[in-house]
């Protein structure tokens, strides 16, 4: 996964030059919960967040403004790197998330911008979910933000070219989506033009679709009350999918 590895600390810069804003989800996110979820629970009011797929940390650093206790976990260490060096003091763990186990529970899970989409297939988003649900407290919520769902496919597939530039040099990458069966595949070429030279990768992620009615099972599932909600503040209109779980 070169976007992942290899080209981590550029991450930031390129999805800062399409405009999104970390800070704005994640407050949107807890203010979602606090009007959702019922007065004075834990989700309401959260105490502590675990923010799975947190790559970079730029959703945690929002969260770690209203929530005194937050947790960072990702599968790749390169982003964790760069997660470090903004996030001076908070917990960042590595970690898959279909198969994790921080020995403790959250008021709030969060996984974000589509994360779960990484999943192979059914049984991955079962155990992913379920994997989540198990760190949330009672009265507590997982949140997650769902990858495109079948419906939600361009016919034909989407391209685009994304840029961005810092005092250390250029990026841009190429991108394009084609459909195969139940699954959507996306495939980037990057570029990087440093002082060092020019460096370019090319890779592919295979990201199953789901419908609404899956995600929603797959929270139930897990012992938690789904119900999917819209979130105008999202850079990528697929709504949320919050799980709720009940009051010791």
């Amino acid at each position: 996964m070169a976007s992942y590895d290899d080209f981590a600390a550029w991450y930031d810069p390129l999805y800062a030059a399409t405009g999104k804003d970390h800070a704005a989800e994640a407050h949107a996110v807890l203010d979602l919960l606090a009007g959702l979820a019922p007065t004075g629970s834990p989700a309401a009011a959260p105490g502590s967040l675990l923010d799975v797929a947190c790559g970079t940390g730029q959703h945690l650093a929002a969260f770690a403004t209203r929530v005194a206790d937050v947790v960072g976990m990702d599968a790749a260490p390169a982003m964790l790197d760069v997660a470090r060096e903004r996030l001076d003091g908070v917990a960042l763990r590595h970690g898959d998330m279909r198969r994790f186990d921080l020995e403790r529970r959250f008021d709030v899970v969060t996984c974000l911008f589509s994360s779960i989409g990484h999943v192979r297939d059914e049984g991955d988003l079962d155990a992913a979910v379920a994997a989540m649900a198990r760190h949330v407290a009672p009265g507590g919520a997982l949140v997650v933000e769902p990858w495109l769902t079948p419906d939600a496919v361009v016919e034909g597939g989407v391209r685009r070219v994304d840029t961005a530039e810092t005092d250390g040099g250029v990026v841009a990458r190429v991108s394009r989506s084609v459909l195969r069966g139940d699954v959507l595949v996306v495939e980037f070429a990057w570029s990087l033009a440093t002082d060092e030279g020019v460096r370019t990768a090319e890779e592919s992620f295979r990201m199953p679709l789901f419908t609404r009615e899956r995600y929603a099972a797959a929270l139930r599932a897990a012992g938690l009350e789904p119900g999917w909600h819209e979130l105008a503040e999202l850079a990528a209109d697929r709504g949320l999918v919050v799980g709720l779980r009940p009051a010791a």
